[in-house]
């Protein structure tokens, strides 16, 4: 009996252990509940670093935007202003240049400001932007720029005159008994009109003012119509710059700066007058014909010129 109690104690240690030892499927099954558990744990850490990263991109991508939304207002503030003084460098230069085209060698000199330039709420001796653009019922006349009847007059030598390289149109407008406060006021109505004409485009406007000097700038930017039908039509942006400037008794209008730009079927051409419309550019060398394509611009140009200073001198009556 003792030594049966004995071999039993002994077989204790023996049977806990049997219980405690895995048989392989057990194990087996053990580290397929570790492995789906591992890869729910990792399923989750990517969500988890998903949503973070989410969160961070959000809060970063805002804080980009409400940084560029300040520079871009910087920008603008910026563009405007450098305009505004590219504007009034621009108005000085055309001023004089249109005085050059006026007296020939004799370079006139900027009057003193003493008169008060009130544009807005705003008072100066200079020039400045104006605020507020007055409307005027005064249109240009449209111009047939295929008439057959005139086509000598666009072979004519020096149609396109020069100024020290520049393509620049100048005619002073006599009115007699009429002030430079009155003629300013209509000049500045005819531009404005202009600005506002149907084949207008965006940027087309008055650009600068100065009351005191009687001088007003406008920069246009228009459809310049070739042919027009129901199923086509042919046009180029023209874009140049009108200076009206004011006397007792005198208006002088001046055109210059004329460009183009060119679209035909998405391949775009970026021209000038002085390369395009002149007489080496836009006429045969035997000068009895206009070059087809730059020719139809001279053309254009020359009725659209003529069409905008005629409407000028009735807009001073």
């Amino acid at each position: 009996m003792k030594r049966t109690l004995i071999f039993l104690f002994l077989c204790i240690p023996l049977m806990a252990l049997a219980q405690t030892t895995l048989t392989p499927e057990q194990k087996l099954e053990q580290a397929q509940r570790q492995l789906e558990e591992a890869k729910a744990a990792l399923e989750q850490a990517k969500a988890d670093a998903a949503k973070a990263k989410a969160e961070a991109e959000a809060k970063a991508k805002k804080e980009a935007e409400d940084k560029a939304k300040a520079s871009e207002v910087e920008k603008k503030i910026a563009e405007m202003n450098a305009e505004a003084e590219r504007l009034s460098r621009e108005a000085a230069a055309l001023r004089e240049a249109a005085n050059k085209a006026q007296t020939g060698t004799k370079t006139t000199t900027p009057k003193a400001n003493t008169a008060t330039n009130t544009v807005g709420n705003t008072t100066s001796d200079a020039w400045v932007v104006p605020t507020t653009a007055a409307t005027a019922a005064v249109r240009t006349k449209n111009v047939d720029t295929d008439s057959k009847a005139n086509k000598d007059i666009y072979l004519q030598k020096g149609l396109i005159p020069e100024v020290n390289g520049q393509v620049m149109w100048t005619e002073t407008i006599s009115v007699p008994g009429a002030t430079a406060d009155e003629l300013y006021d209509k000049a500045f109505a005819y531009l404005t009109a202009l600005t506002q004409d149907k084949n207008q485009l965006e940027g087309s406007k008055v650009a600068l003012v100065n009351k005191g000097e009687h001088s007003i700038v406008a920069t246009i930017r228009e459809k310049l119509i070739f042919s027009s039908s129901f199923l086509s039509l042919d046009f180029t942006q023209f874009n140049y710059v009108l200076q009206a400037t004011c006397h007792d008794g005198e208006a002088t209008l001046t055109m210059n700066r004329l460009t183009y730009r060119y679209d035909v079927q998405g391949n775009v051409s970026d021209l000038s007058a002085e390369q395009w419309i002149t007489d080496k550019y836009a006429v045969n060398k035997k000068h009895t014909r206009l070059l087809p394509v730059s020719g139809k611009f001279r053309r254009a140009t020359v009725d659209r010129k003529n069409a905008i200073f005629d409407g000028f001198a009735q807009a001073l009556k």
